[in-house]
């Protein structure tokens, strides 16, 4: 379920300011990804803001880039085809992660007029972050969160794909307290992880199974995963409404949307405090093949900033 990421970008665009007041509404999670149900009343509920950035002229305007009500959404017969209901499933796992979250959603993945998806390149992922960067102060952003990655690899330390504009990115947004969550993968290599998860700065999230246990299919590399969250579909509803799947995807909507309630929470702490506190929060957790790191217990990190 992991999507491949693979060609170029456009420039973007100024956006307009929204309605709502950044003052009066708390931190917002960016979700990136193939597009949203336009039909899901609940991933409306929790939206703020829609946009479609894009590699293609295939933005609902026919441009490659949008800012409107429905410009990151799908429509049922969209949704039918290669795995574009990704994105809404991405959503309602944030939502069911955090039942409060604010998001902003983005639309990066073309459908050709047969249904098939168009290619997407890495730098994608730079202009998202690009975006957000410039916008964190505008629409109050507090996390960003996209599920999908490369298995591109370089070579330096890491094998982690050489992306200088990327890394400049996400180590600008860590630096406004503004952390940005990818998914390791799911190949089961035991040496690497995906890009842009092998970022440095970048916060890479890896799956539990349902028996608490690092998942079989979850990328690992020495030092490089930050936590470890589900990989599966941890509300009924979504499962009645998408079905039931598995895949890092899913545990890094619930890494950055836990993470972001933790953020609202506690307003006056400093982010940085709020994420180490996170990702040592939980147990240990172990697989058959002797790779072990650290699950979350959201809990245990309020006791500890409430005693502050």
């Amino acid at each position: 379920m992991k999507i491949r990421i693979a060609l170029l970008v456009a420039a973007l665009v100024a956006v307009a300011i929204p309605a709502w007041s950044v003052e009066s509404n708390p931190k917002v999670l960016v979700i990136a990804d193939t597009g949203f149900s336009d039909s899901d009343l609940v991933i409306a509920s929790h939206t703020v803001l829609q946009l479609c950035i894009m590699d293609w002229y295939a933005c609902p305007n026919g441009s490659n880039f949008q800012e409107s009500g429905t410009a990151a959404t799908l429509s049922p017969s969209q949704m039918k085809h290669s795995g574009f209901s990704h994105g809404s499933k991405m959503a309602r796992s944030a939502i069911a992660a955090y039942p409060d979250v604010k998001l902003i959603l983005i639309r990066v993945v073309g459908q050709s007029s047969s249904g098939g998806r168009m290619p997407t390149s890495e730098s994608i992922v730079t202009k998202v972050l690009a975006w957000s960067n410039k916008n964190a102060k505008l629409y109050n952003i507090g996390a960003v969160a996209i599920s999908q990655g490369s298995t591109k690899v370089g070579t330096n330390a890491r094998r982690c794909l050489a992306s200088p504009a990327t890394d400049k990115e996400i180590a600008a947004l860590k630096a406004k307290g503004i952390y940005t969550f990818f998914p390791a993968g799911n190949e089961g290599k035991s040496d690497i992880i995906n890009w842009p998860a092998c970022i440095a700065d970048a916060v890479a999230v890896g799956a539990l199974d349902k028996l608490g246990a690092i998942a079989s299919y979850s990328n690992y590399a020495m030092g490089q995963i930050d936590i470890y969250e589900p990989g599966y579909v941890i509300d009924t509803a979504t499962i009645a409404t998408y079905g039931s799947d598995n895949g890092t995807s899913h545990s890094t909507q619930y890494a950055a949307a836990k993470w972001l309630s933790l953020v609202n929470q506690f307003p006056q702490t400093r982010p940085a405090l709020i994420y180490w506190n996170y990702i040592l929060s939980g147990d240990p957790v172990t697989n058959s093949k002797g790779f072990y790191g650290w699950s979350s217990n959201l809990e245990s990190v309020r006791e500890t900033l409430v005693g502050r």
